[in-house]
């Protein structure tokens, strides 16, 4: 239980959140573990968080936009050429790229349905990168949607964006994050092993509707 917290208060919220969202105010005292596969979400306090799982996938330390942008980035590498950095967004349905990244790495794309976000309404398009890899965790053949959003939510964040992880690729996973220690597990399935921070291995750097605006 948080006490003492300060919320916002708004007319009406997209019928698709439902009737409030729980931001990092309240997440940040917690370790989130979102089971993916099984539809589950738990909340622990770190003391007393024994998440048992195999750490089969990555575990790194995340990073924050900036203090008051609590916004989760985390450097993925693509089409194991280059990387970029990314946001990790539980509120996104598709992971989506710049078209930066699109003209680097060469991707075909067609055109579908514009994206609105804060920021207004982009022109969007699909595509297919042949890798993503988050610290070891490895997805292949990840279809991604291309759009021109990122100039207003790095502007808005204060430090740049070239994608968001979104569902399509958490969903594969079990994804834990532990906000007072800011670090992230991916893991693919569960199996006996005491989560601990000191434990998680690769110190490397890691919707719409939670992207800053």
């Amino acid at each position: 239980m948080v006490e003492n917290i300060n919320i916002g208060i708004m007319d009406a919220l997209p019928q698709c959140i439902g009737q409030g969202i729980i931001g990092y105010d309240f997440l940040k005292h917690y370790v989130l573990t979102i089971d993916y596969p099984h539809d589950k979400l738990t909340l622990t306090a770190p003391e007393e968080e024994k998440n048992d799982g195999k750490l089969l996938q990555a575990s790194l330390r995340f990073r924050f936009a900036r203090p008051d942008r609590p916004v989760i980035l985390v450097d993925v590498l693509v089409n194991a050429r280059s990387t970029f950095q990314f946001v990790l967004d539980t509120g996104a349905s598709q992971t989506i790229i710049s078209p930066v990244i699109a003209r680097q790495m060469g991707i075909k794309s067609t055109d579908v349905d514009a994206i609105v976000g804060a920021g207004g309404s982009f022109a969007a398009f699909a595509g297919t990168l042949d890798s993503l890899r988050v610290g070891d965790a490895l997805l292949e053949k990840v279809e991604v949607v291309v759009s021109d959003i990122f100039s207003p939510l790095s502007l808005a964040a204060g430090t740049g964006m070239d994608g968001i992880l979104g569902h399509n690729v958490l969903r594969n996973f079990t994804v834990i994050i532990d906000y007072p220690n800011e670090r992230i597990l991916l893991q693919k399935e569960r199996l006996p092993l005491r989560y601990r921070p000191e434990t998680m291995l690769n110190n490397k750097p890691i919707h719409l509707y939670n992207v800053p605006h």
